[in-house]
């Protein structure tokens, strides 16, 4: 992908931006560092962890509980934790953080978000929508482009509380199946 260098200052310059002012980010800021790392990918490092052994939870036709938090738990908490509530924190990560780079790692696709647009809600306090463009391919496949478009409601503490996908133009079945978007 041409523009994933360019993409990936730009991605550099939000996450310094968002550090620069004392450590404190803007809930815009917040939300477009969840969506980057949401659509970029797949994460090698996410992919190799989930393929680790080490941090299944099911053993056979067992659950087994481990006792003390697997690689793959600390890396999903260092990438987003700090981002959610601690509820919407489990919800995120059991419907949300994995699928996109799951479905793309198994299916040999790469994915970027071209651009990310995050609007405050003028009626709802806290409240933002965001539209994010990716483009995906498949290597050797012309490049395709799927928008995403979401909600997500802040408190005051800069955390986001709720984190809700509306639609994606296609883009988790194309995925999944090996198909295209139109």
């Amino acid at each position: 992908m041409h523009r994933k260098v360019l993409f990936l200052l730009v991605g550099i310059g939000w996450l310094l931006a968002a550090c620069s002012t004392n450590g404190v980010s803007t809930d815009e800021e917040i939300i477009k560092s969840v969506l980057l790392q949401q659509f970029t990918g797949p994460d090698q490092k996410l992919m190799h962890l989930v393929d680790d052994p080490e941090n299944g939870t099911v053993i056979g036709n067992e659950e087994a509980t481990p006792t003390e938090p697997t690689e793959l738990d600390l890396y999903l908490e260092d990438q987003y934790q700090s981002y959610f509530s601690e509820t919407m924190y489990d919800q995120f990560i059991g419907s949300y953080a994995m699928d996109y780079h799951n479905a793309a790692y198994t299916n040999g696709y790469q994915f970027e978000p071209v651009n990310i647009e995050v609007e405050a809600d003028e009626n709802t306090e806290g409240a933002y929508d965001f539209t994010v463009d990716v483009v995906y391919e498949k290597k050797e496949s012309e490049e395709r482009k799927a928008v995403v478009i979401g909600r997500v409601n802040m408190n005051t503490d800069g955390t986001i509380t709720r984190y809700r996908l509306l639609g994606d133009s296609g883009l988790s079945m194309s995925l999944r199946s090996g198909g295209q978007v139109e």
